[in-house]
């Protein structure tokens, strides 16, 4: 009988394997995570509701500067208003509508002008209830706009920046509705997937 490793009546137990290494190479993550939050430049896309509010909101809590940008104006502003400046964190607003590539050109360079990025978030989004029996080409349009086409705007602005200064992390929101269709999000669903 093997006496190395403790029994207890009707169970057997077997040793853990030892926790697998660190990821390394190919399957290291390209940068990596960002746990203190203090003076880091956030830029969230789509932050005058939801989720883009919320996390906009639990980074400046944590330290964060947080960008703010949507086409709301007065909600941006209403953060701002809310978040004063303490202790390095702060929040600004940047009016933006994504469906205009050189706005979201002229904003990104203008943020950037300010110092580098450390995190951006797109979470600009549309949602419309549509169904196969009302179909709506100019909201199908504005769903594809906002939530798919706007972010390719961004990313092409973006991208080559982060690259140059060699560091920052690009989160692109998405929805479970990109993975399975769920109803009435006939237009929504595939510019999720997207």
């Amino acid at each position: 009988m093997n006496t190395s490793l403790p029994h207890t009546a009707g169970t057997a137990r077997s040793a853990r394997p030892p926790a697998p290494p660190a990821p390394r190479g190919l399957f290291a993550p390209l940068n990596p995570p960002i746990t203190d939050w203090r003076g880091r430049r956030v830029w969230l896309v789509g932050a005058s509701s939801g989720i883009g509010e919320a996390c906009a909101d639990a980074l400046y809590r944590r330290g964060a500067q947080v960008l703010l940008s949507a086409r709301k104006a007065e909600a941006l502003q209403a953060f701002v208003d809310a978040h004063p400046p303490r202790d390095g964190a702060l929040a600004q607003a940047w009016p933006l509508d994504v469906t205009d590539a050189t706005a979201v050109t002229a904003t990104t360079r203008a943020i950037l002008a300010q110092g580098p990025l450390d995190l951006v978030v797109y979470c600009a989004g549309h949602y419309r209830e549509m169904r196969a029996t009302a179909i709506d080409m100019a909201d199908l349009r504005r769903h594809l706009d906002i939530n798919y086409v706007g972010a390719l705007h961004l990313m092409d602005a973006l991208v080559p920046a982060l690259i140059m200064q060699g560091h920052g992390h690009l989160s692109l929101i998405s929805s479970v509705a990109g993975f399975r269709g769920l109803p009435k999000s006939l237009a929504y669903g595939p510019t999720k997937a997207a």
